[in-house]
């Protein structure tokens, strides 16, 4: 039955988080967005097929006795087990409103058991031998919902399963088989009418205990670092479109893990998925996502970046020393005469990320203090309010089969406006050219350590994104992916026994 957990895991975990429905902040659009479409069920459908037939092979059916008046002898068929299962025919599909829908058809199985007998009059002539056991035409239809518990975890359950058995031969070997192949119909029958239920009850357990034990072990929260973590967290219950898409909506969010503050701005809305999409899933990342990652690391006060006069590299012609600066900024030069200097980058408000279809932009707002080290001291010079401008591009990679989205910035340009002084006035337009090197050599390859860490992309284990392609959108970033499955649980992790 690990069809119905693989399928129901992709499809409500794609994204590892769980749902939180009633939450106070349950509300708005999403940060991230995934869709899985009709060419992902079918992915899902190709490998848990398989899977079904392996599990089902194992499954043992009860022991049936009875007392057969034809012969006046009593009978029992034991050790009865299925040696072979085949499902030619498969289908997922969604079921708008509910959750997904798993048919089989077509499928036949073999089992194999042993017979015997006693007359129940003198001299109690008893036997034994074997039987083969036939079925054909089974189909087999769960239907499955997704919710949530009181602690918000994503919860699995099945609220419809039908199972019928079309045709069942049973042929008796050995002994007296004979006898038994008069009424091997009767036999077929009660066979038949007890096999659905169970084959039911059995895919519904598999569902509603190990299913739900494995979305239990999903993280709803991704750590980043030390200091921020990422909420996936649904805002809303999956949607199921009558064209063959489950979408999850999930809050795509920086927090601090030390205090979880919401920033003061929201999502913008996400496109609608296409119905004419040819790809097994589309992840959408709005700008509120890194730009609540902005926020969070502006609020602890990490993007502080000082550079020294042994970062700058000695054929570079701008060194930071305050002779550099003498005819750009003469009132330096000349109340500290060559003397080496630091350059201190602080960000003051968090950054703005923003994407159109053509280019992904962000801007650093900050300061850069201009220190001078005057022997054992250091003092301000002047403080510079600065606006950094910086283009990026995103990117994908694996890692110990996990799968990122990053980015890398290349600078543009900054601008730069006089805060403090303690030189007098000067020209600030004249530094512009120092400044902008000088950010671009170390400001943005800092950034970018960052930048190039990137996130990952919460999936199952198991799913690998394969030819993914990424495509900017007005205020996202989008993913078209197909995936591949390989699921992480053994396939005949237990044999399936009817009671």
């Amino acid at each position: 039955m690990q069809l119905f957990v693989a399928c129901l895991l992709l499809v409500a975990s794609i994204a590892n988080v769980r749902c939180s429905l009633g939450r106070p902040d349950a509300v708005g659009d999403p940060g991230f967005q995934v869709v899985l479409t009709d060419k992902g069920l079918d992915e899902i459908r190709r490998v848990g097929v398989p899977i079904l037939e392996k599990e089902l092979q194992d499954i043992s059916i009860p022991n049936i006795g009875g007392h057969a008046s034809v012969i006046d002898a009593h009978y029992d068929l034991t050790e009865i087990h299925a040696t072979s299962l085949t499902i030619p025919t498969s289908l997922v599909t969604v079921v708008p409103g509910t959750g997904i829908k798993v048919n089989g058809s077509g499928a036949q199985m073999h089992i194999n058991g042993r017979w015997d007998y006693r007359m129940d009059w003198w001299p109690h002539v008893s036997d034994s031998g074997s039987c083969d056991i036939s079925i054909s035409e089974i189909t087999l239809s769960l239907t499955v919902s997704l919710g949530s518990d009181s602690t918000g975890h994503l919860t699995l359950d099945t609220v419809q399963c039908a199972c019928n058995v079309g045709h069942m031969s049973i042929d008796f070997h050995g002994g007296a088989s004979w006898l038994y192949n008069l009424f091997s119909s009767t036999l077929a029958s009660s066979i038949k009418g007890s096999l659905s239920g169970k084959i039911c009850s059995a895919g519904t357990q598999a569902i509603n205990t190990q299913g739900n034990a494995a979305v239990e072990t999903l993280p709803v929260v991704v750590d980043v670092d030390d200091l921020a973590q990422i909420d996936y967290a649904l805002i809303a219950q999956p949607r199921f479109d009558m064209t063959g898409f489950v979408e999850t909506s999930h809050k795509g969010e920086f927090l601090l893990r030390a205090h979880a503050t919401q920033p003061p701005f929201v999502p913008p809305s996400l496109p609608t998925a296409s119905t004419a999409a040819d790809r097994m899933m589309y992840i959408w990342l709005s700008s509120y996502l890194p730009n609540s990652a902005g926020y969070v690391f502006q609020q602890a006060g990490v993007l502080h970046y000082t550079i020294t006069p042994n970062m700058v590299p000695s054929g570079i012609p701008f060194q930071l020393n305050t002779k550099t600066f003498k005819d750009i900024v003469p009132e330096l030069y000349k109340m500290y005469p060559d003397m080496p200097m630091e350059l201190e980058v602080n960000n003051t408000s968090p950054m703005s990320v923003a994407s159109t279809p053509e280019i992904l932009t962000g801007v650093i707002p900050g300061t850069i203090k201009v220190l001078v080290q005057n022997g054992s001291s250091t003092v301000e010079a002047f403080t510079l309010q600065a606006l950094i401008h910086a283009n990026a591009t995103v990117g994908l990679y694996s890692n110990n089969s996990k799968q990122y989205i990053n980015a890398k910035a290349s600078y543009l340009y900054t601008n730069m406006t006089l805060l403090h002084s303690g030189i007098g006035p000067f020209s600030v337009p004249l530094l512009d050219s120092t400044v902008n090197a000088l950010c671009e050599l170390a400001v943005i390859p800092f950034l970018n350590t960052i930048l190039e860490k990137g996130i990952s992309i919460p999936t199952v284990d198991g799913v690998a994104l394969v030819n993914p392609q990424i495509q900017l959108g007005q205020d996202y970033v989008l993913v078209e992916t197909d995936f591949s499955y390989t699921p992480s649980f053994s396939v005949k992790s237990q044999a399936i026994r009817i009671n």
